[in-house]
């Protein structure tokens, strides 16, 4: 009887989870401009300030990406969402 094939192991995403959302941060030493540039990518009002730590709780934001890929694939595939 030949031995038995062992089961292949399941290759695992290097980083993160695999999903449709992206999340990133921005990070820096103070007064550099992180509020000021996340304001500027979200069109959004966070307070940037000039003193250090102005902006101490995180601030969070959804920015849309249009990408005519993803567009495609809805049309062709018709998800329920």
């Amino acid at each position: 009887m030949p031995p038995k094939k062992l089961a292949e192991p399941e290759i695992k995403p290097l980083i993160g989870r695999i999903g449709t959302n992206l999340r990133i941060g921005i990070v820096g030493v103070p007064n550099v401009g992180k509020s000021t540039f996340f304001n500027v990518l979200t069109k959004s009002a966070a307070p940037a300030e000039n003193f250090p730590f102005c902006t101490i709780d995180p601030n969070e934001s959804r920015v849309p990406v249009p990408d005519a890929r993803f567009d495609y694939l809805c049309e062709y595939h018709k998800p329920a969402r």
